[in-house]
Order: C-alpha cells, then sequence, then structure tokens
C-alpha cells in the first residue's frame, strides 16, 4: 500500500520501524499524523515529511518502535569509497561537539562484507569531518544505522533516542508483558472508541487498560520521553515547543470512559495500578481483584480484551484457560465482541468460538495471532 498523499517540497525521507505484523495499522497512523508517500514494508513503513512531522509522530505515535531519518543512500565499492561519500554527509546538523555515537552495520550480498570496517569508515568520516565525536556502545549514544545491500549503501540516523514502545510508566511488569506498542495497535486494529465498555480481565501489567485510557485522554504517547532529535543542532526549538503545546491542548481531562481491569492475582493488580498511576490515567480504570470464571458483563455490548497467560507463564494447561475464556464468552456476552491473543492453533481451537478476522504479530520473538471474536 503507497498512500497518494502528495509529497511536501521540504519533504525528508523517514522509516518507522515497527513489530513484524503491525505494518498497516502504523502506516494508517501515520497518514493520520499527517505522514506522506507512506510505503509500508516488511518490518516497518517508508514515508516522507517535514521535520515537524517527524517531531509530532515521534510524540504521539502509538504504534511504531522506532524513527529513522535517511541520510544518504549511493552506491559504494570500496571502503574509501564508503568513506568520501559518507564523509559529504552534513553531520553537523545532527551531532554536536562531543557527542558519543553508536553505529551499526548490516551488509548483504555486498563487495562490503565486514560489518566493523563499514561502521569504522563511516565513523571516520564524520570524526573527520571537523566534528569531535565518540565512539559509543549499542545504547550509549546517538544511533546512525548502515545498511549494504547489493552495493546500495543507506545511511539512516535515529530520531527517538529510547524505543517509543517504552513509555516510562510501566517499571512494574509481570512474567512477559504485552509491548504497549503491540497493544495500542491492536486498540487501533479493532477500532475500539471510549465510548464502548472495556474489559479486560487477567490484566496482569495494566498495559492494555493504560494504552487504551491513554487514547481515551488523547495523552500523546511520547509525553515524558527523551527524543534523540532534542539534542540535534539543527533542533528548532519554538517549533518543538508549539508541536508539544498543540499536543498538550488535545488532552481531555476528565474523558467519558468506562474500563475495569481485573486480575486473580492482588499483587500482580497492585502492579497495574502503580503502572497506571504513573501514566497518569488510574483515576479512567476501575481495577478489581477477580477470578476470570466470575467475569460479568456490565452493559449490553462491549469489548472485552485480553492476553491470556501461556506457555512458560503458567504451569497449567493453556488450553484449559482457553477453554474455559471461550464458554464464559458464550454462555455470558451475547452482543459484546472480544479480542484474545493466542499462542497455537490448539489454545484457538478450544475457544471454540468463531473467528471473525486476526492479525498476526511477533511478540517476545514468537508469532502470535489476535483473534477478533462478535457474539451474536
Amino acid at each position: 500500500m503507497t498512500t497518494s498523499n502528495p509529497p511536501k517540497s521540504n519533504a525528508n525521507h523517514f522509516f518507522a520501524i515497527t513489530p513484524p505484523g503491525m505494518e498497516t495499522i502504523a502506516a494508517a497512523e501515520l497518514a493520520a499524523l499527517s505522514a506522506h508517500e507512506i510505503n509500508p514494508i516488511a518490518g516497518g513503513v517508508e514515508f516522507t515529511a517535514s521535520m515537524d512531522t517527524m517531531m509530532r509522530i515521534n510524540l504521539r505515535a502509538r504504534c511504531i518502535t522506532r524513527v529513522l531519518l535517511r541520510l544518504a543512500s549511493f552506491k559504494a565499492l570500496s571502503f574509501p569509497e564508503l568513506y568520501n561519500k559518507s564523509k559529504r554527509i552534513d553531520w553537523q546538523r545532527y551531532l554536536a561537539e562531543g557527542s558519543a555515537v553508536a553505529l551499526r552495520a548490516s551488509c548483504h550480498g555486498s563487495r562490503l562484507l565486514h560489518s566493523g570496517r563499514v561502521e569504522q569508515a563511516v565513523f571516520d568520516a564524520i570524526r573527520d569531518g571537523s566534528i569531535q565525536v565518540t565512539a559509543g556502545g549499542d545504547e550509549g549514544g546517538q544511533q546512525i544505522l548502515v545498511r549494504v545491500d547489493k552495493d546500495q549503501c543507506t545511511i539512516s540516523i535515529d530520531c527517538s533516542g529510547e524505543r517509543l514502545d517504552r513509555r516510562g510508566y510501566r517499571l512494574h511488569s509481570g512474567m512477559a508483558p504485552l509491548r504497549e506498542t503491540i497493544a495500542a495497535a491492536i486498540l487501533q486494529w479493532i477500532d475500539w472508541q471510549p465510548e464502548e465498555v472495556l474489559l479486560t480481565p487477567m490484566c496482569g501489567s495494566g498495559t492494555f487498560a493504560i494504552e487504551a485510557a491513554l487514547m481515551a485522554a488523547k495523552k500523546a504517547a511520547g509525553s515524558t520521553h527523551d527524543f534523540a532529535f532534542l539534542h540535534w543542532p539543527c533542533l528548532k526549538e519554538k517549533r518543538w515547543q508549539r508541536i508539544k503545546e498543540k499536543s498538550e491542548a488535545m488532552v481531555v481531562g476528565q474523558p467519558k470512559v468506562q474500563i475495569l481491569a481485573s486480575d486473580l492475582d492482588g499483587r500482580m493488580l497492585a502492579q497495574a495500578r502503580q503502572n497506571a498511576n504513573d501514566a497518569g490515567v488510574a483515576g479512567l480504570i476501575d481495577f478489581s481483584v477477580l477470578d476470570i470464571a466470575k467475569l460479568m458483563p456490565t452493559a449490553a455490548n462491549g469489548l472485552i480484551l485480553v492476553n491470556p497467560p501461556y506457555g512458560g507463564r503458567i504451569e497449567a494447561d493453556a488450553r484449559a484457560v482457553y477453554a474455559q475464556l471461550g464458554k464464559l464468552f458464550r454462555e455470558r456476552f451475547s452482543g459484546w465482541r472480544m479480542v484474545v491473543v493466542v499462542p497455537d492453533q490448539g489454545c484457538e481451537r478450544a475457544l471454540a468460538v468463531p473467528v471473525k478476522r486476526r492479525l498476526k504479530v511477533k511478540h517476545g520473538g514468537h508469532w502470535v495471532h489476535v483473534l477478533h471474536l462478535e457474539h451474536e
């Protein structure tokens, strides 16, 4: 899918990294945030945008992991050629004196096969361009990515800094928690609106409920984030302040929303409540200690969103948990929608509920299916 939006004259080329399977959802979100020439590909979304739009996307996007700015793309058949062409980049726009840089290179089907030498050539080009920089570790500085594929070299700089799924509120987590970006993407995929009652049983660290509350309050996902672009010499501080002020003006103080989060484990629920408090949305979520067997509808219709424990996360048979969940849904929740994360076909069969549609995403290094069920 490539959008037909015309590019802006001051457009830059970017790449938004997403968890595999979420590319189309992220593309729709980028379009809503005024990106152009949007093209989802494996692992992310290519797009063009102004620098102001890039800042807004980093601040407000909920489904992407990182934004990269494409600095240059050229053919390189030797390390001297790579060095000379890398040196032409206006590094002074992005790196201040004394900056630490973390270079990461990948090489595929090219004459330049040694990723370490590729990294060193680009580092030397930056350093010899009159900027005094130091070598940082993997997470120790401004990330610069170099990809050499069939002798074509693409150099990108990270705009985001720490991964965008790290919102800053989930300091207390259970086993194998769902990433914030995946939870937000599922809410967008199912088109949940604040007017719809939301039940999140087996809530664990509370990610579904918290992301829903943030959406209802229209609070920017990256409101507490220290973005890499904030440290670039080319940053237009007044423009960034204007973007932040507009985002803050959108916040709804007390949205009308009914989000109920429950878990049988009281200690886990206390952690979820603390996470919600850190996110500033504790007042929008009703937390309760509750056995899933006692879950009851609170309205004529609504949405159940659940990521049951499975695999190494529990000792009991995961299929029994899914069978119980399916039975509960069939017997009590006529007129409701349910979204459930399943790890395999056996658990899906145990639900014994027809699947309306599905989303396949990679979570924790494994592919899982997100199922949309609807009970007439």
